[in-house]
């Protein structure tokens, strides 16, 4: 394939710079000029960027999703062109399947939050290499050496290997991965007349193939990321052909609409430890903010204000899940929010009737869903049309005297019970998005709030990754750096092992 990447435009967005924005400056452009939005690409390799990107165009423009037919991940782009179903792609079951046969144990879950090999199982990381070996384009030897310290054997990788392509070529089945070469090797790409890749510093050597194909169909091409967010090197992305392509042929979005002064100062100094990098000059807003050094999370008031709470590691936020809880704390971990939905409406409904109001049954169902023995069927049979009175809902579910929720909830766990009164107690809005949310800097990529707390430590089973490979880290930490929009809180490190800042 015949492609000239100094031909594409190089748009690099350092933190909070609007580069999302700035592709919508972009696509409204071309639409200006006549571009059909079907005859426009925007591709990214996460779901996330992806759902991003489709549903501001679509807000922006008043386009429906049809409208917009090549938005989408390279994965996706990939299944619809090579016309696969879901019958013909490796998924949990047929996971499970190869399992039995080669007497492993694979969960088929290829998301690691922390960003290390080493939180997989030692058949999951066989699947891993090997996976890792196709994206990076290299020999599977070449990737097992890489990761000789991981008491990973030799053999049992080989097998493993040639014992899941058997398993795929015999029943016509393809992985995320296979779909990417498969693409590659037949060059398939729509045609179009504008396309924009976005988070680019996170794609695979793969991945950068695809682009290339796609890049020949298409008239004008935009790459857009940012090499000092590249936190998935682990995973396979490529960032420097990223930095590569970006020397003398890239605009540098100038100006964060995020990053405060002070956090700026500090987030400029750890990245340029960094030694393969694309240089960059770029303003904060005029705000000052704060940066403030914290003896422990304890000393941190979290009882109001906007919070994410950032860790290298999912396993070091279980003391800060636990704290939250003890102070009646409403947030959200892995984006689940610290109760369920479903126990928050249960305790709203139910005080609904307390005071007077009707339910729909489907409503009376919830309300009445974590008492025990409540006769729930008759209520889920009544007329959905039909609303119900406290009188009413009692009779059908068979329950007694129509005390306070946390009297009645009896299939709710005393501690759970308790937690929830003290949130009401504080005044917390249970029924909105949790103001404090807890995550690994990994998933919190793109995310931001007013207030950051950030944690150094590097957990002991990534420690030796680190000491390889500080760029890496580097990367990672200046990620959790910049999602401060006003104050930083930097937690002083429990171990020896830490991310000095």
């Amino acid at each position: 394939m015949s492609v000239d990447p100094s031909t594409w435009s190089i748009i690099l967005g350092p933190p909070g710079t609007g580069k999302t924005t700035t592709i919508l400056n972009l696509i409204e452009m071309e639409m200006e000029q006549g571009t059909s939005p079907d005859r426009i690409g925007y591709f990214a390799f996460t779901k996330k960027a992806s759902k991003e990107g489709r549903e501001r165009t679509m807000e922006r423009f008043g386009l429906d999703e049809k409208e917009l037919p090549n938005f989408r991940t390279l994965h996706s782009l990939c299944y619809k062109m090579l016309g696969l179903s879901r019958q013909g792609v490796m998924n949990g079951s047929r996971y499970r399947e190869f399992n039995d046969i080669m007497g492993m144990r694979l969960t088929g879950d290829s998301k690691i939050e922390e960003g290390s090999i080493s939180m997989l199982s030692k058949d999951d990381r066989l699947r891993f290499i090997e996976g890792l070996s196709r994206l990076r384009n290299v020999e599977l030897r070449e990737q097992w050496h890489q990761h000789y310290d991981e008491d990973i054997d030799w053999h049992a990788l080989d097998r493993f290997s040639k014992g899941l392509i058997q398993f795929k070529r015999a029943r016509g089945l393809l992985d995320f991965t296979d779909m990417l070469s498969s693409c590659v090797e037949k060059e398939l790409s729509p045609k179009l007349e504008v396309m924009f890749v976005d988070e680019a510093q996170d794609l695979s050597p793969l991945q950068w193939q695809l682009v290339s194909v796609l890049a020949q169909n298409s008239e004008r091409v935009y790459i857009a990321g940012d090499d000092d967010q590249a936190i998935f090197r682990w995973a396979g992305a490529d960032v420097d052909h990223l930095v590569s392509i970006s020397q003398g042929n890239a605009r540098v979005l100038d100006q964060s609409y995020r990053i405060p002064s002070s956090v700026h100062e500090i987030a400029d100094r750890v990245i340029r430890r960094v030694k393969t990098r694309t240089n960059k000059t770029w303003k904060p807003r005029r705000e000052k903010g704060q940066v403030i050094s914290e003896a422990s999370f304890e000393h941190v008031d979290l009882l109001s204000g906007e919070w994410l709470i950032l860790s290298r590691s999912n396993y070091l936020l279980n003391e800060i899940d636990a704290h939250c809880r003890s102070l009646g704390v409403y947030f959200e971990r892995k984006e689940n929010p610290s109760i369920s939905e479903k126990k928050i409406d249960a305790v709203k409904y139910w005080e609904q009737l307390r005071k007077g109001y009707t339910l729909y049954p489907e409503q009376a169902v919830s309300a009445v869903s974590y008492i025990k023995n409540s006769k729930k069927k008759i209520l889920e049979d009544t007329p959905q049309n039909e609303k119900l009175t406290l009188a009413e809902v009692l009779q059908k579910a068979s329950i007694g005297e129509p005390l306070i929720w946390h009297d009645m909830f009896d299939a709710i766990s005393p501690a759970e019970r308790s937690y929830i009164l003290s949130m009401l107690r504080r005044g917390e809005k249970i029924t909105k998005t949790p103001r404090v949310k807890l995550s690994t800097i990994h998933s919190a990529k793109g995310g931001e709030a007013d207030n950051v707390l950030l944690l150094t430590d590097i957990p002991h089973r990534t420690w030796k990754e680190y000491e390889k490979r500080p760029d890496d880290d580097t990367r990672v930490f200046y990620v959790g750096l910049t999602r401060a929009k006003q104050n930083l809180h930097i937690v002083q490190p429990m171990t020896n092992k830490y991310f000095p800042l």
